[in-house]
């Protein structure tokens, strides 16, 4: 599908600080294309739990990439994309790149949503990402020399977000992606374990992986956000 590109008016990348987002910032900045950070410290400022904001940041955009925070797969997801498509809309912004995740009911019922919305939509569907281990929660657990995760045996195609912050550029600034889902994985299929193997030799250093049920994960988490405050829970 052939849509005209808009260049003149900035591209709203909301979570423009997150892992994708601040990548993307930099590459559509080094095309001196303008761009908009959506984030709570942004002016103006774009808050997904407060949709007061949302209008502010959508004004005068030319396009968006929409990724939602806390993760698309959440419960209540899909009605808080739809809302900010819908807005959007509303103010002439149709070109719109979603961030998904593979295998997540919640996240194909917001790819859906997109589909159906009337919006010139590109969707990227994405494996867990490789910066996961060293910009997320799983970083503190790399450092402190074991991961815990309920993640079974099945391998799974890390992806890099640099990867990904490509894949959106050209989603926002070329023609032949409107109406395109496109699946985005690594080379390599690795377990958890595995990939913390890797992490570890390449680092030179211990570090443990552990598999656990969901409710072994949370107490382990919570005793380390314990010991962390040292006040007790």
């Amino acid at each position: 599908m052939s849509t005209p590109i808009e260049h003149s008016r900035p591209i709203l990348i909301v979570g423009g600080t997150g892992k994708t987002g601040r990548r993307l910032a930099e590459r559509l900045a080094a095309k001196e294309i303008l761009v908009r950070i959506g984030s709570r410290s942004a002016v103006p400022s774009f808050d997904w739990e407060d949709r007061s904001t949302w209008s502010d940041a959508l004004d005068g955009v030319g396009a968006a990439y929409i990724t939602y925070y806390p993760d698309l797969a959440v419960p209540g997801a899909a009605e808080s994309v739809e809302a900010l498509v819908k807005l959007a809309l509303s103010k002439g912004v149709r070109r719109l790149v979603l961030l998904s995740g593979r295998g997540e009911p919640e996240a194909q019922r917001c790819e859906r949503m997109l589909m159906e919305s009337g919006a010139y939509w590109t969707i990227l569907r994405c494996s867990w990402f490789s910066q996961n281990f060293s910009e997320n929660y799983l970083a503190d657990s790399i450092i402190a020399g074991e991961v815990i995760l309920p993640a079974g045996d099945v391998g799974e195609p890390f992806v890099d977000a640099d990867d990904i912050a490509d894949a959106a550029v050209a989603a926002l600034t070329e023609e032949g992606h409107v109406g395109q889902l496109y699946e985005l994985t690594g080379p390599r299929l690795l377990t958890f374990e595995q990939a913390v193997g890797e992490i570890a030799a390449a680092t030179g250093r211990d570090i443990a992986y552990r598999g656990s049920r969901m409710k072994t994960l949370k107490r382990a988490w919570q005793g380390r956000t314990c010991r962390e405050n040292s006040s007790g829970c």
